[in-house]
């Protein structure tokens, strides 16, 4: 039997891993009809070229979920076709054991994607959208959504820049342990590495610091108009050291701030619970309706499962959020439903 276990999990990682290159590579051709219509002297075809390259890995991560769950659906179809599930059957072995012998080669890509996002991916999707900025900077103005963004212990967040001015500034300034204080305007004027505030200035202090000053660097090209890192960019670590230190500033007015970060986080760390739940629960279907079915309706079956998955996991966010509920559960709400869910099909199997 560990011959056929073997067997199952180098051919579910082979295949896992060509869909998910065979993604990436769809989304490169997608991305880059996109970006050509930003095409200019300064952002040329080849500066695009490199964007789409150094992006392209931590895009990967959109991708996983769908790949690993064809790559076991397409590896356990193969292997009932060869009836090499037959034999393990009449050995004892259950469906779901199958399963998870089946999911052990996908998984090993999902962590060691998930190290190497951790550790590389991040710094480098940044660099690539930093470059990126500015060079499409230089040629027009962006509005900008109202997301928080990083850089060293600072942190911004404003509606739109025009002509080198930003609106609605929201900055929060941190140590390694606290907050130090938060700071409002209607406006602030971006130089190089400032924002200089303009009279609506506000500032809330904590620990009884003391600020006077309407001047604070925020270290970030002019022309890129955006700054270094997005609160989605950072690594898990950094992600809980800003969760713990804002968590206890009690800054009520930007709960949403606090909850996109739970957001980023809890998704994150746990994706692979997420990925194997959807594994386990659409992998039942090889064992029960789909035991004689073509390639092609276990390919489909897949990218719908995975993309529903996804929809549902974002509404779940969405909602937690909107209510003020827990973002952990609408995180993990849906993960543990199709686990529980296929508790009850593998016992009707």
């Amino acid at each position: 039997m560990k011959i056929f276990h073997k067997y199952l999990i180098k051919r579910s990682l082979f295949i896992s891993l060509f869909v998910l290159i065979l993604f990436v590579l769809l989304d490169m051709v997608f991305s880059l009809m996109s970006e050509l219509e930003n095409i200019s002297d300064e952002y040329n075809f080849i500066a695009i070229l490199k964007y789409i390259v150094f992006s392209s890995p931590q895009n990967a991560i959109n991708f996983l979920e769908g790949a690993c769950l064809l790559g076991v659906m397409i590896s356990l179809g193969i292997s009932h076709q060869e009836g090499n599930l037959n034999v393990l059957r009449s050995s004892g072995q259950s469906p779901i054991k199958i399963i998870i012998t089946s999911a052990i080669g996908p998984m090993l890509i999902v962590f060691l994607y998930l190290f190497a996002n951790e550790y590389y991916f991040n710094d480098i999707n940044a660099d690539a959208k930093l470059e990126r900025a500015i060079k499409v900077g230089k040629t027009k103005d962006n509005a900008m959504k109202n997301d928080w963004l990083k850089d060293s212990n600072s942190f911004l967040s404003y509606t739109n820049l025009s002509n080198s001015t930003i609106y609605n500034v929201k900055f929060i300034k941190t140590d390694d342990s606290q907050v130090l204080y938060y700071k409002t305007a209607y406006s602030a004027q971006v130089e190089e590495g400032r924002l200089i505030f303009d009279e609506t200035l506000k500032t809330h202090t904590y620990k009884n610091n003391t600020i006077i000053n309407n001047v604070e660097r925020f270290d970030f090209p002019l022309v890129a108009k955006i700054p270094y890192k997005n609160i989605e960019d950072l690594s898990i670590y950094e992600i809980t050291k800003t969760k713990k230190v804002l968590s206890e500033s009690n800054i009520i007015e930007d709960r949403l701030f606090l909850s996109h970060i739970d957001k980023s986080y809890y998704k994150k760390l746990f994706q692979p619970f997420s990925i194997l739940s959807v594994i386990i629960f659409f992998g039942a279907f090889i064992f029960g309706s789909l035991r004689s079915a073509s390639p092609a309706s276990r390919i489909v079956l897949s990218v719908v499962g995975a993309f529903l998955y996804k929809i549902i996991q974002d509404f779940s966010i969405s909602l937690a959020i909107a209510t003020n509920f827990s973002v952990f559960i609408g995180v993990i709400a849906p993960a543990v439903f199709l686990f529980l869910a296929s508790l009850f099909l593998y016992k009707r199997i």
